[in-house]
């Protein structure tokens, strides 16, 4: 390996963030509809970006009701994530004016407000963000030079393309921002590995504070059609990217999906893959519960806006129990990834208001992942079904174990909640996410006294009488859903307290 990847600057733990996108299409879609009802025939595609890049603006963001005021609570355990819009023109598209992209220069037009020089005005965002709250500002950033002639030359023009990347990690540095999400750009495939190490490699070098994350892109379904196609190494390029580009990545985002229809079977089948080798921490964007069970850093996209086409932005109470979590289990890197060798399908069937990848409009597709992961720790043993979950675990760094059920679309309301036993070692604390019918935790210990609490709201009880039953924690469905403080769709999340 090339030394500026081992002296390369790693985090064992990673900071999450609150991304702009699904909130910038959601807000897109809404004003769509009512421009529609206004009696404006005007054809828009809402299947392409520029409506959602329309919606990012210094109102939307830091206004009355904008972004920077959701979750009070939660706001300084994230980063307040400016996606895709930020530095381009309101009429820039990705089909007209992509020289437009990569300027890293907030638009005078959508953020009026903030002066001076780019690094300035950068600084002023940034502590507007924390003013508010928030760990700080974080920048989707499209690698790839601003501006006419440089878009496809980097084997010729390389010193100008780290000299234009050394000045905008500086202004980053000069205005405090610690976040980069890279995606996308003119070197967003093909030269992307070689590109993308520059950037990290001079990141390093001037300032190694900052986390840069990487992804490698693609479709936001596996293998089409095929199902199940990223967890092998010879998917047509996608995999031997993510494994070079996690060489040097901070964080590696395990990439787009289809949301609520089939994300979460979509991003297990990436996780198998990219935890059983990943040197680096890995984002799984929004799939809160398989982020939390799995120890993953957390990319999150849903609020309050839109809740009438995203199920996910009626699940906000997930946001809470993740990050609550997290402050026992924190993301992390390493760690033994064991599978199960069989596999569970998940099914949908997708209209052209479902997703932008228009080569799944219309159509059932298929994707799977294995039954049972486990990271860290011991596969739990799980009883096979038809309808069963998926079945996720893993015992953090800190010693807490963790351990989710993960619904199928196909099945979504009438899975069979999962029936597991596990063995926590000298877990003291334990997360539980989703549906269980019984949970049988064994211990290397004489556990003497069982607590229970919502991780989602403030109920907390001593359980022991009803859950120690012959040297083991069993918790059946009762007992967890006497702790269920949801106030809207979200998934159930409970923490169990040991004395030994």
């Amino acid at each position: 390996m090339d030394n500026e990847i081992k002296n390369a600057a790693r985090i064992d733990s990673g900071k999450n963030y609150w991304c702009s996108w699904a909130t910038q299409g959601s807000l897109g879609r809404i004003r769509y509809e009512e421009r529609a009802r206004n009696g404006n025939n005007e054809t828009v595609d809402i299947s392409v970006a520029n409506p959602s890049r329309f919606e990012m603006n210094e109102e939307i963001v830091f206004g009355k009701g904008g972004f920077a005021e959701q979750f009070p609570e939660l706001r300084g355990e994230l980063y307040l994530l400016l996606d895709d819009g930020w530095d381009v023109p309101y009429d820039v598209t990705t089909d007209k004016g992509i020289d437009a992209f990569g300027s890293v220069i907030p638009d005078s037009e959508r953020f009026p407000s903030f002066k001076g020089t780019p690094a300035e005005r950068l600084k002023a965002m940034n502590e507007k963000a924390r003013s508010m709250g928030w760990l700080g500002l974080g920048l989707w950033i499209s690698p790839q030079m601003c501006g006419e002639g440089h878009m496809k030359h980097f084997d010729l023009e390389r010193e100008l393309h780290k000299n234009y990347w050394r000045e905008r990690i500086l202004w980053s540095k000069q205005a405090d921002i610690r976040y980069w999400k890279i995606d996308w750009g003119n070197f967003g495939r093909g030269n992307v590995i070689e590109y993308r190490r520059m950037m990290s490699t001079l990141k390093n070098e001037l300032y190694p504070e900052l986390i840069m994350e990487h992804s490698s892109g693609g479709a936001p379904v596996n293998g089409y059609p095929n199902a199940g196609k990223f967890r092998y190494a010879d998917n047509e390029g996608l995999a031997r990217e993510s494994m070079q580009m996690c060489e040097y990545s901070d964080v590696f985002r395990s990439y787009d999906i289809t949301d609520d229809m089939l994300g979460d079977t979509t991003t297990l089948d990436r996780l198998a893959f990219l935890l059983s080798f990943s040197p680096c921490l890995v984002n799984c964007e929004d799939t809160l519960y398989i982020g939390a069970a799995l120890g993953c850093a957390l990319g999150i996209m849903r609020s309050h806006y839109g809740k009438d086409f995203l199920r996910m932005n009626r699940r906000l109470d997930e946001i809470t129990a993740a990050l609550r979590w997290q402050r026992q289990a924190p993301s992390f890197v390493g760690g033994e990834l064991k599978v199960s060798d069989d596999l569970l399908a998940d099914r949908a069937f997708f209209t052209p208001d479902d997703t932008w990848y228009k080569e799944i409009h219309d159509r059932l597709v298929e994707q799977d992942a294995p039954a049972v992961m486990a990271r860290n720790t011991e596969l739990p043993e799980v009883l096979r079904s038809e309808r069963m979950p998926f079945v996720i675990a893993s015992r953090n760094p800190t010693g807490a174990y963790s351990i989710a059920a993960v619904k199928r679309k196909e099945f979504l309301e009438n899975t069979e909640p999962a029936r597991v036993s596990c063995n926590i070692e000298d877990a003291k604390k334990i997360g539980i996410f989703g549906e269980f019918e019984c949970i049988e935790l064994s211990s290397h210990g004489e556990i003497r006294k069982v607590c229970a609490s919502s991780l989602i709201g403030d109920k907390e009880a001593d359980i022991s009488l009803e859950a120690l039953k012959n040297g083991k924690v069993v918790l059946t469905r009762d007992i967890l859903e006497g702790f269920n403080c949801s106030s809207d769709e979200s998934e159930n999340a409970v923490m169990i307290s040991l004395e030994f």
